[in-house]
């Protein structure tokens, strides 16, 4: 009787763990198509061939899942020539670890909803087209370590938020014609930070001196901007800098 008990819990808690997982699986491949539909122009219908419906996702071309649950890791199609929108859907994959789709033409905003891939330490969407303001959520994205938007046509501040995200690596924003000012403690929360990059943009105000305790900094790329001409003594205290401009 004991036997038969334990049996029938086992195969409740299976199943409910089966049905948990195509639900999720279901929601994954709800986001990659919804991407799929928003990307208008792609050579040799290299989506069309190598995204079908109906098809495991996992097996789609620049999809990788984890093993165990079958839930999308990464999504890379860097340099792919494709063109369209960012589907909002994207930020329904919350198992992403790499988000990666640089070099192509996409135009459009960067959805809010991006900033839901709690999970997410590198995002790279570099020499694309789009436009708007970098969305505040992201300042929630606290295991970001990699960040890249440059070279596209961004506008407005850079959201306070992700000069707080303790975890990050890279910045790189260069390119764009963001404005605004950096804020006067910007390394206090960037222990990590090796890369900042946010030349040619119209960012104003001061250099702030704090810069001088982002102690790890080998690469600050602040040139054509419309900063105050002085530059503060305490950049001089990073002894790890290889490359300034």
């Amino acid at each position: 009787m004991e036997k038969n008990v334990i049996f029938t819990l086992l195969t409740i808690l299976y199943f409910f763990i089966y049905v948990v997982t195509s639900i999720n699986s279901s929601t994954d491949e709800y986001a990659l198509l919804a991407f799929k539909y928003q990307i208008t122009s792609y050579p040799n219908k290299i989506l069309a061939k190598n995204w079908p419906q109906g098809t495991l996702f996992c097996n789609w071309i620049g999809i990788t899942c984890g093993t165990r649950h079958q839930r999308v890791r990464g999504l890379n199609l860097a340099n792919m020539g494709l063109g369209g929108t960012i589907a909002k859907e994207i930020g329904g994959l919350s198992f992403l670890r790499s988000l990666i789709i640089s070099n192509n033409n996409f135009h459009g905003f960067i959805h809010d909803e991006m900033g839901k891939l709690s999970q997410l330490p590198e995002i790279e969407m570099q020499y694309n087209e789009l436009n708007g303001a970098i969305p505040t959520t992201l300042g929630f994205l606290e295991n970001l370590q990699k960040l890249n938007f440059s070279h596209n046509m961004l506008i407005g501040d850079i959201p306070n938020g992700i000069f707080n995200l303790s975890s990050l690596v890279e910045i790189s924003f260069g390119n764009n014609s963001l404005s605004g000012s950096l804020p006067t403690d910007i390394c206090y929360n960037l222990p990590k930070l090796e890369m900042l990059r946010i030349s040619v943009n119209q960012i104003s105000g001061n250099i702030p001196p704090s810069l001088g305790t982002c102690t790890n900094l080998k690469l600050l790329s602040l040139s054509h901007n419309n900063f105050a001409r002085s530059i503060p003594m305490e950049i001089g205290n990073l002894s790890k800098l290889q490359f300034s401009i």
